[in-house]
């Protein structure tokens, strides 16, 4: 996982793989913060390689999102407005699949295990957090009281890394 934002994005960039670099050039030089809710075609025929949906949601308690991760896209989630929590942890052997979406929708959601310690990350507008495909994540979890959010989620394909 990548935990960062735009003020030191420029400082920090070359440390990054060159597609999350052109998926954060695309949010900025682009303005996709401004632009209306949809998925936005970046890189590849139909967006199939890059591509952003640009979404609203409300913020909920941890325990009522369910984990999920990844099997084909990389993650880029880059806060617009308001304040989200993401919880994460490492994929591993033990983790049970509750929902395996992988074949249709690239998604998988996991039983909670309380045993499991997760890490949270609070962002703030101009944050972003990249989740690969290894790292289990819970987005738009509440942090202080519920609220509605407004993020960009570019979605990264595993052949661009």
């Amino acid at each position: 996982m990548i935990i960062s934002n735009v003020e030191h994005f420029e400082a920090e960039r070359h440390l990054w793989p060159a597609a999350i670099q052109r998926g954060i050039d695309y949010i900025l030089n682009r303005k996709l913060g401004e632009a209306v809710l949809g998925r936005y075609d970046l890189e590849g025929e139909k967006g199939v390689l890059m591509y952003a949906n640009v979404q609203e949601s409300v913020t909920r308690p941890s325990l009522e999102q369910v984990p999920e991760s990844h099997a084909v896209y990389t993650d880029i989630q880059f806060l617009v407005s308001g304040e989200e929590k993401i919880c994460f942890y490492k994929l591993h052997s033990g983790a049970q699949v509750v929902d395996n979406k992988f074949e249709t929708h690239d998604i998988a959601f996991y039983e909670s295990d309380p045993a499991e310690q997760e890490t949270e990350i609070l962002l703030k507008p101009g944050m972003f957090a990249v989740c690969f495909p290894s790292d289990i994540h819970r987005p738009n979890c509440v942090i202080n009281e519920s609220q509605t959010i407004k993020k960009i989620v570019v979605k990264v394909h595993k052949d661009l890394l």
